[in-house]
Order: structure tokens, then C-alpha cells, then sequence
């Protein structure tokens, strides 16, 4: 009874799997999201600060990739990944006229 963990300390648990599931979640997220910005630049329903606004968030998440150490263990190159995308795509919003 005495080292018995509560209840709630099993909520904020993750193993292998749980942790691999949130990853490739945040990658299909991401890529969902590349695939709307450049249909809504397309028919051309979408600002150019929009766009640029999504590559500082890439930016950002890429960021936040290199200060998680499972993610560096795990996806060494994600983080640099990410944040090329976030670059090339707030070049395209610089560049774009609207």
C-alpha cells in the first residue's frame, strides 16, 4: 500500500508505442496541413501573412523537435526537416503577391 502510485499518475504515462502513435500523428498533421496551404495558394483563398504566419509555425515545431529528446533519438532529422519546410514556405509568402 505504501508504494502504491495513484491513479492518476498511470494518465500521464507513455510508452514506445503510445509515443510512435503521437509522432506519426503530428508528421500526418503536418503534411495535411502543407497539402491545404498549397491548395487554398492554388485557388488562391489564402494570404500571403497566412502563409507566412504557417512557416513561422513550422519554424517554431521545429524548434520544439530539437528541445524533446525522444524526438532526437527517434527522428534525428525532423527538426532540420521541419524547419527548411517552415523556411522555404515563408519565402513563398514573401514572394507571393496578393
Amino acid at each position: 500500500m505504501i508504494n502504491d502510485k495513484p491513479w492518476y499518475t498511470e494518465l500521464f504515462q507513455l510508452n514506445q508505442t503510445g509515443f510512435l502513435v503521437l509522432s506519426f500523428m503530428i508528421i500526418i498533421s503536418i503534411i495535411v496541413g502543407i497539402l491545404v496551404l498549397i491548395l487554398k495558394s492554388i485557388i488562391g483563398r489564402i494570404s500571403s501573412k497566412k502563409i507566412m504566419l504557417f512557416g513561422g509555425e513550422l519554424i517554431l515545431l521545429g524548434y520544439i523537435f530539437t528541445t524533446i529528446a525522444d524526438f532526437q533519438l527517434r527522428f534525428p532529422s525532423l527538426s532540420f526537416i521541419t524547419i527548411l519546410l517552415g523556411v522555404i514556405i515563408s519565402i513563398y509568402g514573401l514572394i507571393k503577391e496578393d
